[in-house]
């Protein structure tokens, strides 16, 4: 069974760790807005218990977020309410991202493995370095670059955005974001000439590292259930998944 107090655990680390622009709040929903970058910050996400209907947060959502100017959208997790996902499906929002949340204890001396030439460096701000350099990595248009930039620079709990060199290059970009007993590691990438090289499972190390020295007693993230090559890697590396969630959007046309 799922573990409820510890998906809102996560769920609250989350939500601090990629913050929003703007938040609605709509009986135990927490309707986020970042410009339309990153269903993490621009989705529906329920976190308190909820008497609304299904029909009604449908409306409420697209009013909302049409509104916004964004693409509605909502996020399906184990604190949603009986029915609501159904009500969804109903009205013919499709699912896509299907996403686990997985954790690993910290408990033991964190394993520094990968690349040996690659080396990662940690910095507590986001430089426009870092910004311009996870961009390309990330492949972002212009208009998610300064949304992301936007967002990163939101983050008010303890950061490491860390870079990784080979060759003194910059082939490699990430965060970890530490907050009560907690690392969560976000948008990982590693340019794809670089993939397969190590590069990135040494940068999981290095903050994991900094995690674990900032009292992290675990660590958590998230994953497409499609990217079976990052599953296995953080499977290995001791993550087990602890939740699953989805996210739903309207109907095409």
């Amino acid at each position: 069974m799922t573990d409820i107090a510890l998906v809102r655990t996560l769920e609250e680390r989350l939500f601090n760790a990629w913050p929003a622009l703007q938040t609605v709040y709509c009986d135990g929903w927490m309707l986020r807005m970042a410009g339309g970058h990153t269903k993490r910050s621009n989705a529906a996400s329920p976190f308190y218990p909820s008497s609304i209907s299904g029909e009604e947060l449908i409306r409420t959502v697209k009013t909302l977020y049409r509104k916004a100017g964004i693409e509605p959208m909502v996020r399906i997790t184990p604190l949603a309410g009986e029915g609501i996902d159904g009500a969804f499906a109903a009205a013919g929002w499709t699912i896509y991202d299907e996403t686990d949340v997985m954790v690993a204890s910290l408990a033991e001396r964190v394993k520094m493995e990968g690349a040996r030439d690659a080396a990662v460096v940690l910095s507590e701000e986001p430089t426009e370095a870092w910004v311009e350099g996870a961009a390309e990595a990330y492949e972002l248009a212009d208009w998610q670059r300064d949304m992301l930039g936007r967002i990163v620079g939101s983050i008010r709990v303890e950061t490491a955005f860390a870079t990784v060199y080979i060759d003194r290059k910059a082939v490699g970009f990430g965060l970890g974001v530490s907050d009560r007993g907690y690392v969560g590691l976000y948008d990982l990438a590693v340019h794809p000439a670089a993939r397969g090289s190590g590069a990135g499972q040494r940068m999981i190390g290095a903050l994991l590292h900094w995690g674990r020295s900032h009292g992290a007693h675990a660590a958590y993230l998230q994953v497409r259930q499609t990217n079976v090559k990052a599953h296995a890697l953080y499977e290995r590396l001791g993550f087990k998944v602890a939740y699953a969630y989805h996210c739903r959007r309207m109907p095409q046309g």
